[in-house]
This record gives structure tokens, sequence and C-alpha cells, in this order.
């Protein structure tokens, strides 16, 4: 039997931290995909402002007008001057955490590339994996009856 651990708030610079924590540990195109899942789980007054609030924080605006589209909202966040605007914009934190809990990040550390990684994952990745971070051996130090266990000497 699984034992979750109880949800308990995050705060935004922590919600942050995992964000960045994430992208520096998925490969561009998990995180394409994860941009796209996120932006579509924000409601629409979330999303313009996000997309508002980015153009104002760019050093070069985008020359189209802000978009609503998933898909290009992924797009204009490739870029590393869009990314490190985003973290400091009010909605960052909402963005941040529908970031890290998207599909295409759960998925990643589930069944892709990431999940050979679980081992060395923090607890809240194994968590959102739905991995089980209890010890295999639940303390016991021999798992079959042998030498060390003193039945040979009897």
């Amino acid at each position: 039997m699984r034992r979750r651990r109880t949800p308990s708030a995050i705060s935004e610079e922590e919600q942050i931290a995992r964000y960045a924590y994430v992208l520096g540990n998925v490969p561009a195109s998990v995180a394409d995909r994860a941009y796209a899942a996120a932006f579509t789980r924000l409601s629409a007054g979330q999303r313009q402002e996000i997309v508002d609030d980015l153009r104002s924080q760019l050093p070069v605006a985008p020359q189209e007008p802000a978009s609503e589209d998933p898909v290009e909202f992924a797009v204009l966040m490739r870029d590393l001057h869009a990314r490190n605007a985003l973290v400091r914009i009010p909605g960052a934190a909402t963005l941040a955490a529908e970031f890290v809990a998207s599909p295409p990040i759960a998925a990643y550390f589930t069944v892709g590339a990431g999940s050979v990684t679980m081992d060395q994952q923090p607890p809240w990745i194994h968590d959102l994996a739905g991995h089980d971070t209890a010890p295999i051996d639940g303390g016991r130090m021999h798992h079959r009856r042998g030498a060390d266990s003193g039945e040979w000497y009897a």
C-alpha cells in the first residue's frame, strides 16, 4: 500500500525553485509540451495577464501581438529572456506550479527517461510521479535466510 504525503502549502519562492529544477532536468521537447499544458490549465484572464506581463518585461517585445495559443506560448518560452522575465512577473508561481504538475512532466519522471534517475530526485518529484520512496528492505539487513541470519550455526 502506498502512502502519500499530505499536501502542504508551498510558497511562491518554492514553486519557482521547483520550476527551475524541473526545467533544468527535462529535455526541451518535454519543456515545450509542459509549457503548453500549463498555459492551457490557466484561466483566460491568467493567460492574458501572464502574456501581457511577459511582453512588458522582455528587452525586445515580440513583433506579433500577444497570443493565447498554448503552442505559441511554448515557443515564446524557448527564449531565455522570456524565461528570465517569467520568474519576475506576478503570476509566475501559478504558472510554475502548473508547469511542474503538468502531465508531460509527470510522464517524463514516471515512464520517460527521468524515471531512470528517480533515486537521485528530490522527494517532491517522487510524489509527482507517484513513486514509492520507502526503502526497499524496510530496515532489514538481509532478505534471505543464510549465513548472516544465524540459522546455519544451529
